[in-house]
């Protein structure tokens, strides 16, 4: 992503997230149950999650695009020997479970984030 646009995100997210703060203030206030104030700080925790990690995001992204050209056989074999060749592939195996599993553990953080703000709410829906 451009600098620019990973700026112009970031603002994004914090007046996203004020807009959230400040509703949340004014339905606790109206209702006098700031139950829902504390709501709102699971999902700005979930957009700062988002924030730091925009970097697994994009890998997860680049990491798809990548295979894909593997995958469709357009690779063609690097001129480097058996061993070497081994090597690489391994480092990149390494690298797509280590993306992978950053990708899941982010969902597990929304997920978790979500349940920790509004599971009591759960009850309503059975």
């Amino acid at each position: 992503m451009k600098k620019k646009s990973l700026k112009n995100q970031a603002l994004f997210i914090y007046f996203l997230s004020t807009i959230i703060l400040l509703f949340s203030l004014y339905i606790s206030y109206a209702t006098q149950d700031w139950q829902w104030f504390s709501r709102s700080g699971s999902l700005i925790v979930i957009l700062g999650i988002y924030l730091t990690s925009s970097q697994i995001i994009e890998n997860s992204h680049r990491l798809g695009q990548r295979r894909g050209v593997y995958n469709d056989g357009n690779f063609q074999r690097d001129w480097a020997g058996d061993k070497q060749e081994k090597i690489l592939q391994h480092a990149r195996s390494h690298e797509e479970e280590t993306w992978v599993m950053g990708k899941c553990g982010f969902n597990l953080l929304i997920i978790g984030t979500l349940i920790w703000g509004f599971g009591d709410l759960f009850s309503f829906l059975i």
